[in-house]
């Protein structure tokens, strides 16, 4: 029972999942008279996603650096790559509950949005960890990069008004049943597997390690 549901918990962080949502949102956003809002977020996305490529290449072609926070609590633990799921859910689902929070008539909303929001990254987080796709280490560092991704956005557009975008029950059955094809398929998601194929390839021979040596020491570089 566990492992099913981390297993449909951990699929919520999926970048299959994730990515067409997030163009999906950028296009609202773009589409309700907030270009500006829609770019912000287009960067702020594009800046986790580009930072979670390349620790992961750096880590797969030549190793990180022990994780820097809290060495005593993750004492021990693999630091290889850095969730990715940990990273695109927090900088999505925070994103988007914060920002609708924003708009929100009800106190209890405009608290709660971002509280669920903050649960539901948190059990994605610890989901990576019960799969045993990421140690706990990885997953902080993916959290932390897409946390700190969604604060930019958000400091980003403060004085931005906050569109009103009608919830629709199409978009929430399409990603019902994305999910449920995820959960009942598997993550077809093929991009670790691509980073690694990069990572081998230019950390046998494109210098990769040597500039990751430079900008991380400690690293195998």
């Amino acid at each position: 029972m566990l492992a099913t549901a981390s297993g449909a918990i951990t699929h919520l962080g999926s970048s299959s999942l994730l990515v067409p949502l997030s163009a999906l949102y950028a296009t609202a956003l773009w589409r309700h008279h907030s270009a500006p809002l829609a770019l912000r977020w287009l960067l702020a996305l594009a800046l986790c996603l580009g930072a979670m490529v390349v620790l992961k290449l750096i880590g797969h072609g030549c190793g990180l650096p022990d994780f820097p926070l809290f060495p005593s609590l993750f004492a021990g633990d693999r630091f290889i790559s850095p969730s990715g799921h940990a990273a695109f859910s927090a900088v999505f689902y925070g994103s988007v509950s914060a920002l609708a929070a924003r708009n929100a008539e009800s106190r209890w909303l405009r608290i709660g949005l971002p509280l669920a929001a903050v649960a539901l990254v948190l059990a994605i987080g610890a989901s990576r960890v019960a799969v045993s796709a990421h140690s706990g280490a990885e997953v902080v560092a993916g959290l932390t990069i897409g946390g700190l991704s969604a604060l930019l956005f958000l400091w980003s557009s403060r004085k931005d008004g906050a569109p009103r975008l009608r919830p629709s029950p199409w978009l929430a059955g399409a990603m019902v049943l994305g999910l449920a094809l995820l959960v009942h398929a598997g993550d077809p998601s093929f991009v670790e597997g691509t980073i690694r194929w990069a990572a081998h390839q230019l950390g046998s021979g494109a210098g990769l390690c040597e500039l990751a040596g430079r900008v991380f020491p400690g690293s195998r570089g």
